[in-house]
């Protein structure tokens, strides 16, 4: 499993360190996501264990955005993809890993479903809230607006599809209980606004919601 995580400083940092291929700067590859070049094919490599030559990017806006050049650097030939297209494919792929993470943690009981078990599992600690972006009411909460302010929650999904992810009719809220599976929830949301910027459709929804 692949964490994405904001970059430590310099005394924190362990692990091999990789280039990004869009500002050209060395860091720790666990603070950058992975790409992919195979039969021509540029695609994200999330869960890590891909097959294909790799390279890095930082999931940031600036850094997907010079990417595409850089990709061609670092394979020596031309690679080609634009920006906007690999700002999508970003987007689409963290979208497929978060709904696998959730289920992930839905499978070993680290996560709570519906308003209820979530504001529990909120007052009781849990390191992540999943906010749907419609659900005004839940989000004005005293929980949640807490959760919202210490960088515990992340808006994602609608209520009706969030539902229909869980097995449920609908949920507006659902709380993750295991530190490692929101962490990473939390750096995929980081890299899913970072390449939302880079396609000019906006964000639909921030990292940290604001309640309505």
């Amino acid at each position: 499993m692949q964490t994405i995580r904001q970059r430590p400083k310099k005394d924190e940092r362990s692990g091999p360190e990789r280039t990004c291929v869009g500002c050209g700067s060395r860091d720790d590859a666990p603070s950058m996501v992975r790409l992919v070049v195979a039969d021509d094919e540029v695609v994200f490599d999330l869960a890590g264990g891909g097959f294909g030559r790799g390279a890095h990017v930082h999931p940031r806006p600036e850094c997907i955005a010079g990417a595409p050049r850089g990709l061609s650097r670092a394979m020596k030939r031309e690679v080609k993809i634009g920006t906007k297209e690999l700002g999508e494919r970003l987007l689409a792929a963290c979208d497929r890993r978060l709904a696998g993470l959730l289920l992930a943690a839905r499978r070993t009981k680290a996560l709570a479903i519906g308003a209820d078990a979530a504001l529990e599992a909120i007052r009781r600690g849990a390191p992540l809230a999943i906010v749907a972006v419609d659900a005004a009411t839940v989000a004005q909460t005293l929980e949640v607006t807490g959760a919202i302010a210490e960088g515990r929650a992340v808006a994602w999904k609608t209520k009706a599809e969030l539902g229909q992810l869980l097995g449920e009719t609908a949920v507006a809220l659902c709380a993750i209980r295991h530190a490692g599976i929101a962490g990473e929830l939390q750096g995929l949301r980081m890299a899913a606004d970072a390449a939302a910027v880079t396609t000019r459709e906006g964000v639909e929804c921030s990292r940290r919601p604001e309640a309505r």
